[in-house]
C-alpha cells in the first residue's frame, strides 16, 4: 500500500470525518479486489511478473510527476530512498504473485502477520520497548499463523504462495521501519520510492527466470493504466483516511481489505476457507488490530511512531 502518515492535524468535521471514512473504505476495498485485475492480465497473456512490473510503472509515472518539486531528495538520501525502493518493490512483488497463484484470503492473513514483524524490528533498529499490548499483538499473531499452518496428515500445511504473503509481509514491515526512520524525507518521496522499486525488481526477475514479454501490447498499456488509475487511487485514498483518523479507527477500517478479498474471492474465484482457517485468521486479525492502537494517553509514543508504510 501506500505511505500513511499518522494524524497530526485537527480532528475533520463530521462532514470531513465521513469523507475520510469513505476513502478508507474504498482505498482498502480496492486493495482487497487488486487479486483479480492481476489474474485477468495474467489469463490475457501477461505473466504475473510482468503484469506487476507494468502496473508499478504505472503509478510511479505518476509519483514522478507528483514529486517533480521533491526529486532533490533523491541525491540528498540516495541510500534511504534505495532501502525503500528495495523492500517495497519485494513486499508489492510478493503480494501480487500470492493473489495471483494462492487463495487469496489466506495469502492476505499471512501478509497481516506483519505487526508481528514490525514490532520486532521496531525493537531492534529503532529502541521501541515491547509493551504489554504489543507482546499481545505478538502472541495473537502468531498463535493465529500456527492455527492456520497446524498439521493435517503429515507436514505442516504450508503452499508456496502462503510463503509470499509471508515474505511480503515481512518486506513491509522493514518497510515500514525504514519509513519510520527516515522522517525527513518528503512524504512524496517515500511514496515514488514505494511505488519504483517494483517495476525493477520484478522485471528483472521476470528476465532471470527466462520470461519473454510477448504479450498484446494493448495488454501491456491496459496494465500501465491500471497502475496509473487504480494504484494511485487506493494508495491516495488510503492516505486520506488515515491521515484524517484516528489510528485506532484507522487500523479496524483497514481490516475491510481482508472482508473485500474473501468475499471477492468467493463470488469470483470459488475460494472459500474453513473453520480452522477462520480461527486462525480471527487471531491474526486481532494480533493486527491490537498493535495499531495507539500509546495510551498521558504517554508520548514511543520515538518513530508519526509514520507508517503500507507498500505492496
Amino acid at each position: 500500500m501506500s505511505l500513511q502518515p499518522a494524524p497530526t492535524q485537527p480532528m475533520p468535521s463530521h462532514d470531513g470525518h465521513a469523507l475520510a471514512v469513505a476513502a478508507l473504505l474504498f482505498g482498502a476495498g480496492l486493495w482487497g479486489c487488486f487479486w483479480y485485475p492481476l489474474r485477468a492480465l495474467e489469463a490475457a497473456g501477461l505473466p504475473g511478473l510482468w503484469a506487476v512490473a507494468f502496473i508499478y510503472l504505472g503509478a510511479t509515472l505518476v509519483g514522478l510527476a507528483a514529486a517533480r518539486h521533491h526529486l532533490g531528495w533523491l541525491r540528498q538520501a540516495p541510500l534511504r530512498v534505495a532501502g525503500i525502493a528495495l523492500t517495497s518493490g519485494l513486499s508489492g512483488t510478493a503480494f501480487s504473485l500470492g493473489m495471483i497463484h494462492g487463495e487469496v484470503a489466506r495469502v492476505m492473513l499471512f501478509f497481516y502477520l506483519s505487526p508481528v514483524w514490525s514490532v520486532l524490528l521496531a525493537r531492534l533498529f529503532l529502541g521501541e520497548h515491547l509493551t504489554a499490548p504489543a507482546v499481545t499483538a505478538l502472541l495473537l499473531a502468531l498463535g493465529g499463523a500456527v492455527v492456520m499452518l497446524w498439521p493435517g496428515q503429515a507436514a505442516l500445511q504450508i503452499m508456496p504462495a502462503d510463503l509470499l504473503g509471508l515474505v511480503a509481509g515481512m518486506a513491509f514491515a522493514t518497510t515500514n521501519t525504514q519509513v519510520r526512520h527516515a522522517r525527513g524525507l518528503p512524504l512524496r518521496i517515500k511514496t515514488l520510492a514505494a511505488w519504483a522499486g517494483a517495476p525493477f525488481l520484478a522485471a528483472g526477475s521476470a528476465g532471470a527466470l527466462g520470461m519473454a514479454l510477448v504479450a498484446d501490447p494493448r495488454i501491456i498499456a491496459l496494465a500501465l493504466l491500471l497502475g496509473m488509475v487504480m494504484m494511485t487511487a487506493m494508495t491516495v485514498t488510503v492516505q486520506i483516511g488515515v491521515t484524517r483518523l484516528p489510528v485506532r479507527q484507522s487500523s479496524v477500517i483497514l481490516v475491510f481489505e481482508l472482508v473485500a478479498g474473501a468475499l471477492s474471492a468467493a463470488w469470483l474465484a470459488g475460494e472459500h476457507m474453513g473453520l480452522q482457517e477462520w480461527l486462525g485468521g480471527g487471531l491474526i486479525v486481532a494480533g493486527a488490530l491490537v498493535a495499531g492502537r495507539p500509546a495510551p494517553r498521558g504517554r508520548p509514543a514511543p520515538r518513530g511512531k508519526s509514520h507508517r508504510a503500507q507498500s505492496r
